[in-house]
Protein backbone atom coordinates (compact mmCIF):
# COMPACT_ATOMS: atom_id res chain seq x y z
CA UNK A 1 0.00 0.00 0.00
CA UNK A 2 3.14 2.64 0.69
CA UNK A 3 4.37 1.53 -2.56
CA UNK A 4 1.46 2.62 -4.37
CA UNK A 5 0.54 5.83 -2.18
CA UNK A 6 4.08 6.95 -3.38
CA UNK A 7 3.87 6.11 -6.73
CA UNK A 8 0.56 7.46 -7.49
CA UNK A 9 1.17 10.56 -5.16
CA UNK A 10 4.66 11.44 -5.40
CA UNK A 11 6.24 9.72 -8.37
CA UNK A 12 4.01 9.97 -10.86
CA UNK A 13 3.64 13.94 -10.04
CA UNK A 14 7.20 14.36 -10.12
CA UNK A 15 7.62 12.36 -13.46
CA UNK A 16 4.63 14.50 -15.08
CA UNK A 17 6.30 18.12 -13.54
CA UNK A 18 9.63 16.90 -14.46
CA UNK A 19 7.85 16.33 -18.14
CA UNK A 20 6.25 19.87 -17.90
CA UNK A 21 9.80 21.60 -16.97
CA UNK A 22 11.40 20.05 -20.27
CA UNK A 23 8.20 21.14 -22.47
CA UNK A 24 8.27 24.60 -20.70
CA UNK A 25 11.39 25.01 -22.05
CA UNK A 26 10.35 25.04 -25.46
CA UNK A 27 6.77 26.88 -24.46
CA UNK A 28 4.97 23.83 -24.99
CA UNK A 29 2.57 22.52 -22.84
CA UNK A 30 2.33 18.53 -21.63
CA UNK A 31 -1.87 18.71 -22.03
CA UNK A 32 -1.12 18.73 -25.95
CA UNK A 33 -0.02 15.37 -25.63
CA UNK A 34 -2.08 13.61 -22.69
CA UNK A 35 -1.92 9.61 -24.01
CA UNK A 36 2.35 9.96 -24.46
CA UNK A 37 2.83 12.20 -21.33
CA UNK A 38 0.87 9.45 -18.95
CA UNK A 39 3.04 6.77 -20.68
CA UNK A 40 6.27 8.64 -20.24
CA UNK A 41 5.49 9.23 -16.61
CA UNK A 42 4.27 5.80 -15.63
CA UNK A 43 7.85 4.46 -17.06
CA UNK A 44 10.18 6.81 -16.38
CA UNK A 45 8.58 6.90 -11.97
CA UNK A 46 8.31 3.48 -12.40
CA UNK A 47 12.63 3.41 -13.25
CA UNK A 48 12.95 5.37 -10.25
CA UNK A 49 11.58 3.22 -8.30
CA UNK A 50 13.46 0.28 -9.81
CA UNK A 51 16.55 2.06 -9.04
CA UNK A 52 15.97 2.83 -6.07
CA UNK A 53 15.19 -1.50 -4.90
CA UNK A 54 18.32 -2.00 -6.41
CA UNK A 55 19.81 0.04 -3.87
CA UNK A 56 21.50 2.28 -6.62
CA UNK A 57 23.45 5.32 -4.86
CA UNK A 58 22.21 8.92 -5.06
CA UNK A 59 24.98 10.00 -8.28
CA UNK A 60 24.73 7.40 -10.79
CA UNK A 61 21.02 7.30 -10.06
CA UNK A 62 21.31 10.94 -10.94
CA UNK A 63 22.72 10.10 -14.08
CA UNK A 64 20.61 6.90 -15.06
CA UNK A 65 17.56 8.79 -14.21
CA UNK A 66 19.13 11.87 -17.28
CA UNK A 67 19.95 8.70 -19.55
CA UNK A 68 16.70 7.64 -19.66
CA UNK A 69 14.62 10.59 -19.55
CA UNK A 70 16.29 11.60 -22.64
CA UNK A 71 15.42 7.56 -24.14
CA UNK A 72 11.77 8.05 -23.34
CA UNK A 73 11.83 11.28 -24.64
CA UNK A 74 13.36 10.49 -28.33
CA UNK A 75 11.18 7.30 -28.13
CA UNK A 76 7.94 8.20 -27.25
CA UNK A 77 7.85 12.22 -28.23
CA UNK A 78 10.20 11.69 -31.54
CA UNK A 79 11.98 14.70 -31.10
CA UNK A 80 15.18 15.87 -32.14
CA UNK A 81 18.06 14.79 -30.09
CA UNK A 82 19.14 18.47 -28.77
CA UNK A 83 15.55 18.71 -28.00
CA UNK A 84 15.53 15.34 -25.69
CA UNK A 85 19.11 16.24 -24.13
CA UNK A 86 17.89 20.23 -23.44
CA UNK A 87 14.42 19.07 -21.85
CA UNK A 88 17.02 16.42 -19.91
CA UNK A 89 19.29 19.09 -18.61
CA UNK A 90 16.32 21.46 -17.85
CA UNK A 91 14.00 18.55 -15.66
CA UNK A 92 17.15 17.02 -13.79
CA UNK A 93 18.86 20.20 -13.14
CA UNK A 94 15.46 21.47 -11.70
CA UNK A 95 15.45 18.09 -9.50
CA UNK A 96 18.74 18.69 -7.88
CA UNK A 97 17.74 22.27 -7.48
CA UNK A 98 14.69 21.44 -5.62
CA UNK A 99 16.56 18.80 -3.61
CA UNK A 100 19.22 21.14 -3.16
CA UNK A 101 17.27 23.76 -1.84
CA UNK A 102 14.65 21.74 0.36
CA UNK A 103 17.97 20.08 1.97
CA UNK A 104 19.39 23.59 2.80
CA UNK A 105 16.17 25.07 4.29
CA UNK A 106 15.36 22.31 6.53
CA UNK A 107 19.09 22.45 7.76
CA UNK A 108 19.32 25.92 9.07
CA UNK A 109 16.14 25.11 10.49
CA UNK A 110 17.97 22.50 12.34
CA UNK A 111 16.18 19.50 10.62
CA UNK A 112 18.07 17.14 9.13
CA UNK A 113 17.84 14.05 7.24
CA UNK A 114 17.25 11.80 9.75
CA UNK A 115 14.17 13.69 11.05
CA UNK A 116 12.72 13.69 8.46
CA UNK A 117 12.63 9.73 7.58
CA UNK A 118 11.50 9.38 11.05
CA UNK A 119 7.85 10.42 10.66
CA UNK A 120 5.38 9.51 7.77
CA UNK A 121 4.36 13.88 8.62
CA UNK A 122 7.65 14.80 7.57
CA UNK A 123 8.08 12.63 4.47
CA UNK A 124 4.84 13.36 3.23
CA UNK A 125 5.57 17.42 4.27
CA UNK A 126 8.93 17.13 2.07
CA UNK A 127 7.40 15.45 -0.42
CA UNK A 128 4.90 18.12 -1.02
CA UNK A 129 7.20 21.15 -0.70
CA UNK A 130 9.13 19.31 -3.09
CA UNK A 131 6.85 18.94 -5.46
CA UNK A 132 5.47 22.49 -4.70
CA UNK A 133 8.99 23.76 -5.32
CA UNK A 134 9.29 21.66 -9.27
CA UNK A 135 5.70 23.18 -10.09
CA UNK A 136 6.93 26.65 -9.38
CA UNK A 137 9.85 26.37 -11.41
CA UNK A 138 7.98 24.95 -14.78
CA UNK A 139 5.26 27.60 -13.69
CA UNK A 140 8.02 30.58 -14.07
CA UNK A 141 9.68 29.10 -17.27
CA UNK A 142 5.77 29.27 -18.85
CA UNK A 143 5.13 32.44 -17.50
CA UNK A 144 7.74 34.04 -19.28
CA UNK A 145 6.94 32.18 -22.51
CA UNK A 146 10.76 30.93 -23.00
CA UNK A 147 11.16 28.91 -25.52
CA UNK A 148 14.98 27.61 -26.75
CA UNK A 149 14.32 27.38 -30.01
CA UNK A 150 14.11 31.46 -30.37
CA UNK A 151 17.67 31.15 -28.79
CA UNK A 152 19.05 28.32 -31.31
CA UNK A 153 21.42 29.87 -33.69
CA UNK A 154 20.48 28.90 -37.55
CA UNK A 155 24.46 29.39 -38.94
CA UNK A 156 27.25 26.55 -37.83
CA UNK A 157 29.48 29.07 -36.25
CA UNK A 158 26.77 30.07 -34.18
CA UNK A 159 25.56 26.42 -33.32
CA UNK A 160 28.85 25.50 -31.72
CA UNK A 161 29.29 28.42 -29.59
CA UNK A 162 25.56 27.53 -28.54
CA UNK A 163 27.18 23.88 -28.00
CA UNK A 164 30.09 25.37 -26.10
CA UNK A 165 27.70 26.90 -23.63
CA UNK A 166 25.81 24.44 -23.23
CA UNK A 167 28.12 22.06 -22.10
CA UNK A 168 29.90 24.44 -20.59
CA UNK A 169 26.93 24.58 -18.22
CA UNK A 170 26.37 20.61 -17.78
CA UNK A 171 29.70 20.45 -16.84
CA UNK A 172 29.28 23.72 -13.99
CA UNK A 173 25.75 22.02 -12.99
CA UNK A 174 27.87 18.18 -12.02
CA UNK A 175 30.85 20.58 -10.36
CA UNK A 176 28.40 22.20 -8.63
CA UNK A 177 26.38 19.19 -7.19
CA UNK A 178 29.92 17.37 -6.39
CA UNK A 179 31.03 20.13 -3.92
CA UNK A 180 27.51 20.75 -2.75
CA UNK A 181 27.21 16.82 -1.70
CA UNK A 182 30.34 17.25 0.16
CA UNK A 183 28.66 19.95 2.19
CA UNK A 184 25.55 18.55 3.04
CA UNK A 185 27.39 15.25 4.06
CA UNK A 186 28.72 17.30 7.23
CA UNK A 187 24.73 17.58 8.56
CA UNK A 188 23.05 14.54 7.27
CA UNK A 189 25.36 11.87 8.61
CA UNK A 190 22.77 9.48 7.80
CA UNK A 191 22.95 10.35 3.70
CA UNK A 192 26.53 9.28 3.97
CA UNK A 193 25.39 6.18 1.65
CA UNK A 194 23.65 8.40 -0.07
CA UNK A 195 26.33 10.83 -1.14
CA UNK A 196 28.60 7.73 -1.21
CA UNK A 197 32.20 9.29 -2.02
CA UNK A 198 32.52 5.86 -4.18
CA UNK A 199 31.31 7.22 -6.84
CA UNK A 200 32.94 10.76 -6.54
CA UNK A 201 35.55 9.19 -9.12
CA UNK A 202 32.73 8.24 -11.68
CA UNK A 203 31.73 11.36 -11.62
CA UNK A 204 35.44 13.54 -12.23
CA UNK A 205 35.70 11.41 -15.03
CA UNK A 206 32.86 12.55 -16.46
CA UNK A 207 33.14 16.11 -16.06
CA UNK A 208 37.24 15.23 -17.67
CA UNK A 209 35.86 13.50 -20.65
CA UNK A 210 33.12 16.67 -20.78
CA UNK A 211 36.37 18.95 -20.52
CA UNK A 212 37.72 17.11 -22.86
CA UNK A 213 34.51 17.74 -24.99
CA UNK A 214 34.76 21.74 -24.27
CA UNK A 215 38.69 21.89 -25.38
CA UNK A 216 37.40 20.25 -29.12
CA UNK A 217 34.32 22.53 -29.23
CA UNK A 218 36.21 25.43 -28.41
CA UNK A 219 39.00 24.47 -31.12
CA UNK A 220 36.13 24.11 -34.09
CA UNK A 221 34.87 27.14 -32.93
CA UNK A 222 37.60 29.28 -33.20
CA UNK A 223 38.57 27.66 -36.21
CA UNK A 224 35.68 28.63 -37.79
CA UNK A 225 35.58 31.69 -36.29
CA UNK A 226 39.15 32.63 -38.18
CA UNK A 227 37.31 31.42 -41.65
CA UNK A 228 34.74 33.65 -40.99
CA UNK A 229 36.94 36.82 -40.71
CA UNK A 230 38.73 35.84 -43.26
CA UNK A 231 36.02 35.02 -45.37
CA UNK A 232 34.37 38.29 -44.43
CA UNK A 233 37.46 40.56 -44.92
CA UNK A 234 38.34 39.01 -48.03
CA UNK A 235 35.05 39.81 -49.73
CA UNK A 236 35.26 43.27 -49.76
CA UNK A 237 39.21 43.37 -50.81
CA UNK A 238 38.70 41.32 -53.89
CA UNK A 239 35.71 44.20 -54.62
CA UNK A 240 38.13 46.90 -54.12
CA UNK A 241 40.65 45.35 -56.40
CA UNK A 242 37.93 44.34 -59.16
CA UNK A 243 37.28 48.28 -58.74
CA UNK A 244 40.81 49.05 -59.29
CA UNK A 245 41.12 47.27 -62.48
CA UNK A 246 37.99 49.14 -63.60
CA UNK A 247 39.57 51.90 -62.64
CA UNK A 248 43.05 51.38 -64.24
CA UNK A 249 41.28 50.07 -67.84
CA UNK A 250 38.95 53.00 -67.58
CA UNK A 251 42.76 55.05 -67.39
CA UNK A 252 44.21 53.35 -69.82
CA UNK A 253 41.24 53.65 -72.14
CA UNK A 254 41.87 57.76 -71.88
CA UNK A 255 45.21 57.12 -72.41
CA UNK A 256 45.22 55.65 -75.93
CA UNK A 257 42.83 58.42 -76.62
CA UNK A 258 45.15 61.12 -76.10
CA UNK A 259 47.81 59.42 -77.55
CA UNK A 260 45.84 59.14 -80.89
CA UNK A 261 44.91 62.79 -80.18
CA UNK A 262 48.70 64.07 -80.02
CA UNK A 263 49.51 61.43 -82.87
CA UNK A 264 47.00 62.85 -85.09
CA UNK A 265 47.97 66.88 -84.04
CA UNK A 266 51.74 65.63 -85.07
CA UNK A 267 51.03 63.80 -88.10
CA UNK A 268 49.39 67.12 -89.93
CA UNK A 269 51.63 69.13 -88.78
CA UNK A 270 49.55 71.18 -85.99
CA UNK A 271 53.02 71.12 -83.27
CA UNK A 272 51.71 74.06 -81.70
CA UNK A 273 48.07 72.83 -80.89
CA UNK A 274 49.57 69.37 -79.86
CA UNK A 275 52.31 71.48 -77.67
CA UNK A 276 48.97 73.09 -76.01
CA UNK A 277 47.00 69.60 -75.54
CA UNK A 278 50.25 68.24 -73.94
CA UNK A 279 50.40 71.06 -71.09
CA UNK A 280 46.69 70.59 -70.72
CA UNK A 281 47.66 66.69 -69.80
CA UNK A 282 50.33 68.11 -67.79
CA UNK A 283 48.48 70.64 -65.68
CA UNK A 284 45.69 67.83 -65.14
CA UNK A 285 48.18 64.77 -64.14
CA UNK A 286 50.00 67.49 -62.03
CA UNK A 287 46.05 67.75 -60.20
CA UNK A 288 45.14 64.63 -60.20
CA UNK A 289 48.78 63.65 -58.53
CA UNK A 290 48.42 66.00 -55.84
CA UNK A 291 44.71 65.30 -55.02
CA UNK A 292 46.26 61.56 -54.92
CA UNK A 293 49.03 62.59 -52.22
CA UNK A 294 46.99 64.57 -50.63
CA UNK A 295 43.90 61.84 -50.05
CA UNK A 296 46.64 59.48 -49.40
CA UNK A 297 47.45 61.83 -46.36
CA UNK A 298 43.90 62.20 -45.07
CA UNK A 299 43.67 57.71 -45.53
CA UNK A 300 46.33 57.23 -42.54
CA UNK A 301 43.70 58.70 -40.53
CA UNK A 302 41.65 55.68 -41.03
CA UNK A 303 42.04 52.83 -38.27
CA UNK A 304 40.47 50.57 -40.38
CA UNK A 305 42.31 48.73 -42.88
CA UNK A 306 39.59 46.96 -45.06
CA UNK A 307 38.16 50.23 -45.10
CA UNK A 308 41.13 52.34 -46.34
CA UNK A 309 41.47 50.09 -49.15
CA UNK A 310 37.79 50.49 -49.90
CA UNK A 311 38.42 54.31 -50.35
CA UNK A 312 41.32 54.05 -52.49
CA UNK A 313 39.59 51.61 -55.10
CA UNK A 314 36.73 54.66 -54.76
CA UNK A 315 39.36 57.22 -55.04
CA UNK A 316 41.08 55.34 -57.94
CA UNK A 317 37.27 55.17 -59.58
CA UNK A 318 36.86 58.87 -59.22
CA UNK A 319 40.05 59.70 -60.74
CA UNK A 320 39.42 58.02 -64.19
CA UNK A 321 35.90 58.61 -64.22
CA UNK A 322 37.13 62.65 -63.93
CA UNK A 323 35.44 63.00 -60.16
CA UNK A 324 36.47 65.61 -58.20
CA UNK A 325 36.72 63.88 -54.66
CA UNK A 326 37.18 65.24 -51.11
CA UNK A 327 37.64 63.32 -48.08
CA UNK A 328 38.35 64.96 -44.50
CA UNK A 329 38.74 62.83 -41.34
CA UNK A 330 38.51 64.11 -37.75
CA UNK A 331 38.56 62.32 -34.82
CA UNK A 332 40.58 59.33 -33.56
CA UNK A 333 37.99 56.42 -34.28
CA UNK A 334 35.51 55.38 -37.23
CA UNK A 335 32.72 53.36 -35.86
CA UNK A 336 34.32 51.28 -33.91
CA UNK A 337 31.84 49.54 -32.21
CA UNK A 338 30.53 48.16 -35.96
CA UNK A 339 32.22 45.12 -37.42
CA UNK A 340 34.12 45.32 -40.26
CA UNK A 341 31.94 43.58 -42.49
CA UNK A 342 28.79 46.03 -41.85
CA UNK A 343 30.95 48.69 -42.42
CA UNK A 344 31.72 48.32 -45.32
CA UNK A 345 28.66 47.54 -46.62
CA UNK A 346 27.77 51.14 -45.43
CA UNK A 347 30.49 52.91 -47.07
CA UNK A 348 31.14 51.12 -50.15
CA UNK A 349 27.06 51.31 -51.18
CA UNK A 350 26.74 54.90 -50.08
CA UNK A 351 29.98 55.67 -52.15
CA UNK A 352 28.81 53.87 -55.28
CA UNK A 353 25.40 55.30 -55.10
CA UNK A 354 27.18 58.23 -55.74
CA UNK A 355 29.62 57.58 -57.84
CA UNK A 356 26.99 56.51 -60.29
CA UNK A 357 24.85 59.39 -59.23
CA UNK A 358 27.62 61.87 -60.90
CA UNK A 359 27.74 60.29 -63.90
CA UNK A 360 25.11 61.89 -65.05
CA UNK A 361 26.87 65.14 -64.90
CA UNK A 362 29.00 67.11 -66.99
CA UNK A 363 32.66 66.32 -66.45
CA UNK A 364 33.25 70.26 -65.14
CA UNK A 365 30.30 69.69 -62.74
CA UNK A 366 31.35 65.97 -60.86
CA UNK A 367 32.02 65.98 -57.16
CA UNK A 368 32.33 64.04 -54.03
CA UNK A 369 32.49 65.27 -50.30
CA UNK A 370 33.21 62.80 -47.29
CA UNK A 371 33.72 63.72 -43.94
CA UNK A 372 33.99 61.33 -41.18
CA UNK A 373 34.27 62.98 -37.38
CA UNK A 374 32.75 62.78 -34.14
CA UNK A 375 31.56 65.66 -31.63
CA UNK A 376 30.89 65.13 -28.24
CA UNK A 377 27.79 63.70 -28.69
CA UNK A 378 27.94 61.61 -31.64
CA UNK A 379 29.68 60.06 -34.73
CA UNK A 380 29.04 60.67 -38.09
CA UNK A 381 29.59 60.09 -41.39
CA UNK A 382 28.20 62.26 -44.13
CA UNK A 383 28.66 61.91 -48.28
CA UNK A 384 27.34 64.41 -50.38
CA UNK A 385 27.72 64.53 -54.25
CA UNK A 386 26.80 66.95 -57.60
CA UNK A 387 23.87 64.92 -59.45
CA UNK A 388 20.31 64.60 -60.16
CA UNK A 389 18.27 65.87 -57.40
CA UNK A 390 15.95 62.86 -55.72
CA UNK A 391 12.63 64.45 -55.28
CA UNK A 392 10.69 64.98 -51.87
CA UNK A 393 8.06 62.69 -52.65
CA UNK A 394 10.52 59.71 -53.45
CA UNK A 395 13.29 59.82 -50.48
CA UNK A 396 11.27 58.25 -48.11
CA UNK A 397 11.35 55.72 -50.70
CA UNK A 398 15.08 54.89 -51.89
CA UNK A 399 15.70 52.99 -48.70
CA UNK A 400 13.24 50.46 -49.74
CA UNK A 401 14.31 47.28 -50.87
CA UNK A 402 13.56 46.90 -54.76
CA UNK A 403 13.55 50.61 -55.47
CA UNK A 404 16.03 52.18 -58.19
CA UNK A 405 16.35 54.50 -60.70
CA UNK A 406 18.29 52.55 -63.27
CA UNK A 407 16.95 52.47 -66.73
CA UNK A 408 17.14 48.80 -66.71
CA UNK A 409 15.82 47.71 -63.16
CA UNK A 410 18.94 46.57 -61.78
CA UNK A 411 20.00 47.61 -58.19
CA UNK A 412 17.71 48.55 -55.59
CA UNK A 413 19.40 47.01 -52.95
CA UNK A 414 22.18 49.01 -51.59
CA UNK A 415 20.41 51.86 -49.58
CA UNK A 416 18.18 49.48 -47.95
CA UNK A 417 21.02 47.33 -47.00
CA UNK A 418 22.63 50.68 -45.55
CA UNK A 419 19.80 52.04 -43.38
CA UNK A 420 19.10 47.97 -42.04
CA UNK A 421 22.78 47.81 -40.91
CA UNK A 422 23.10 51.24 -39.75
CA UNK A 423 19.25 50.87 -38.04
CA UNK A 424 20.95 47.77 -36.81
CA UNK A 425 23.26 49.11 -34.50
CA UNK A 426 21.23 51.92 -33.57
CA UNK A 427 22.16 54.67 -35.77
CA UNK A 428 20.45 57.12 -37.36
CA UNK A 429 20.58 58.14 -41.66
CA UNK A 430 19.19 61.09 -43.09
CA UNK A 431 18.74 62.01 -46.52
CA UNK A 432 18.78 65.76 -48.38
CA UNK A 433 18.52 66.22 -52.06
CA UNK A 434 18.21 69.96 -53.17
CA UNK A 435 19.30 71.97 -56.56
CA UNK A 436 21.61 68.91 -57.98
CA UNK A 437 23.20 67.68 -54.28
CA UNK A 438 22.53 65.03 -52.55
CA UNK A 439 23.61 63.91 -49.30
CA UNK A 440 23.28 61.36 -46.72
CA UNK A 441 24.47 61.66 -43.41
CA UNK A 442 24.86 58.45 -40.89
CA UNK A 443 24.90 59.05 -36.92
CA UNK A 444 25.43 57.12 -33.85
CA UNK A 445 25.34 58.69 -30.43
CA UNK A 446 28.15 58.21 -28.06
Amino acid sequence: MEFLLRFLFVDIPEALLLLAIGFALFNQSIFTHRKKTLLFSILFSLSGEVLGLLNVSYQPKIAMMFLLYIVFILVIFRVRPYVGFSMSIAAMGSMILAEFTLLLLFNSMQIYWQDILSTTFMQNLVSAVYLSVLLLISFLIRMVKFDLRKMLPQNRHNRYLFMLILVGSVEFLLILFMNTTFFLRKNNSPIIQIYSPDYQLLFQLFILALFIVLVLLFRIYVKLTINRVEAETETPYLQNINDLLTAIRSIKHDSLNHYTAIHGFLKEGMDERGKEYVQHLLQETVSIEQAVETSVQVLEGIENPAVSSLLQSKMAICIAERISCHIQISGNHQFPFIRTYDLIKIVGNLFDNAIRATSYELEENRYIKLEWGETNREQFFYIENSGPTIPKEKLAEIFQLGYTTKSNGEGGVGLAVVKSVTERYGGKIKVQSEQGITSFRISFHV
